[in-house]
């Protein structure tokens, strides 16, 4: 029973399982905790923990399902949409294309505003360079050249590399903003607070909106999950666990709730209520928190901050520059291509997976020869599901290319409305892919053993109901059907 699902896993097997879940983490840490966690700390002060918290344990089944639908299957959640009918990959494309370039500019450039703000150098050079379009477009330059070194590395090390990095990143970053934030809380304990954000303003609730729609990450990440598990999958060429995957990703997504605090607490102790504001600039916004942070939590905690905050943004900027075009090209992988068996489907015998593996142990050596060879052809076929390399290029040259236009547009003077922009449309979106995720996970492709049991699809329709409620109260606040603001006023 060496590959049972189902057995209790050594913890070994569990830390060798570590890969998608930081991926995510990496993702989710950089716009949405450094950039929007700490704006609702300072917009709302301590208040914003409850939003941050509420949003996180609402959304948890919804992210869940990517991983858990792709350790059961063998296939991508794009699979999972294709069998509920070729409409849902439409939808699901029309919503990536909307947000996936501007969300890679903007990630981007706040990367380049911090690295430059970490090392002052890198801007002198920068301003001494002859590059083409005049000054002011010393960020709009870096930002492409980032992009490409993240290209080439990623076509040189692949998914191997981009788990490294964040192995590497990730513990990193969460030593250096608990430090940060551990140093903050006396600033906390030693005023009063307010208990519920004050959403009376038009302002303050598109902020709130914006907030939430990437807390902690857009919904879309689950369908990257689902495809980095497949990845991590045919690197280590063999059939992976239930249990080590879903732990990682656990793991991974507790460790974004505790970091968003953390960015909402430091938010609150140097913003919250001193008349201050973030800078539209992103490179100025960059050097403004980390001086705002070293100005009330002490000049010794600028290395501290400066780091955490950077390596905050590479980590998403990284995996955000993978996950788009991986999306892409598996997009294409499932509407054009025949609908792709599960593990349990593709065995002509139709013998369960679980007591296959019971019958291979006992066969002995070759029983694991035999297991050996399934494992090759589960990774044959999780690389159709993820799409060809070449799709996945493609896609890459595509919203690379895409986001450099809109970094020398708009993003290095106007970042905050575009993270604005395309926080919101993920928020509005949300219950969409919500619903789609569900319908997949509980689809008859997947194995009984495997569905989610009554807690988490109960978790799962609580998390659709509200998501849909609120973007619809969004959606009538800013039609002026509703009349908050007025309301409040009076």
């Amino acid at each position: 029973m060496k590959n049972d699902p189902l057995v209790p896993e050594k913890r070994s097997s569990r830390l060798a399982a570590f890969g998608p879940g930081l991926l995510f983490a990496g993702a989710a840490v950089g716009i949405s905790h450094l950039v929007q966690s700490t704006r609702g700390g300072a917009e709302f002060g301590v208040a914003a923990v409850f939003v941050v918290v509420a949003s996180c344990l609402l959304k948890w089944p919804a992210f869940r399902f990517g991983p858990l639908y792709a350790a059961a299957t063998g296939n991508s959640l794009l699979d999972g949409y294709r069998r509920r009918g070729r409409w849902t990959l439409v939808v699901f494309t029309l919503m990536t294309l909307a947000i996936c370039f501007t969300t890679l500019a903007a990630v981007t450039v706040v990367t380049v505003g911090l690295l430059i703000n970490l090392v002052p150098a890198i801007g002198n050079v920068l301003k001494g360079m002859p590059l083409p379009g005049g000054e002011g477009l010393e960020v709009a330059w870096a930002s492409v050249m980032l992009l490409v070194l993240i290209g080439v590395a990623l076509g040189t090390g692949g998914y191997r590399l981009l788990e490294r990095i964040m192995k590497f990143v990730m513990p990193v970053l969460a030593i250096c903003t608990i430090v940060a934030m551990a140093i903050a809380i006396p600033g906390i304990l030693n005023q009063d607070w307010p208990l519920l954000p004050d959403v009376t303003q038009d302002s303050s609730r598109s902020l709130l909106a914006a907030l939430v729609g990437w807390m902690p990450a857009p919904i879309d990440i689950a369908v990257w999950s689902s495809l980095w598990t497949l990845a991590k999958m045919r690197t280590d060429r063999s059939r992976n666990r239930l249990r080590p995957i879903l732990f990682d990703f656990d793991v991974g997504y507790v460790g974004t709730m505790v970091l968003a605090v953390c960015f909402v607490i430091l938010g609150a102790t140097v913003m919250y209520g001193s008349g201050e504001s973030f800078s539209n600039n992103a490179p100025d916004f960059g050097r403004q928190v980390v001086d705002l942070y070293a100005n009330h939590l002490g000049e010794w905690t600028r290395p501290i901050v400066a780091t955490a905050a950077f390596l905050a943004m590479l980590s998403t900027t990284v995996t955000v520059a993978d996950g788009f075009p991986r999306a892409l090209a598996g997009i294409v992988a499932a509407a054009f291509g025949p609908i792709r068996p599960t593990r349990e489907e593709q065995d002509p015998s139709v013998v369960p997976g679980a007591l296959r593996h019971v019958i291979a142990s006992a066969m002995g050596k070759n029983g694991d020869e035999d297991a050996e060879k399934d494992a090759h052809l589960d990774a044959q076929k999780d690389q159709g599901s993820e799409g060809r390399r070449f799709s996945y290029w493609i896609a890459f040259i595509l919203v690379a290319t895409g986001a450099g236009f809109i970094l020398f547009r708009v993003a290095t003077e106007d970042f905050k409305r575009l993270i604005d922009l395309v926080t919101i449309t993920s928020f509005v979106i949300a219950p969409v892919l919500v619903l789609f995720n569900h319908l997949s996970v509980t689809g008859r492709e997947v194995p009984m053993s495997f569905r989610p049991g009554f807690i988490w699809r109960g978790w799962s329709w609580l998390c659709f109901v509200v998501t849909l409620v609120f973007a619809l109260w969004y959606l009538l606040d800013r039609a002026g059907l509703l009349q908050l603001g007025s309301a409040a006023g009076g």
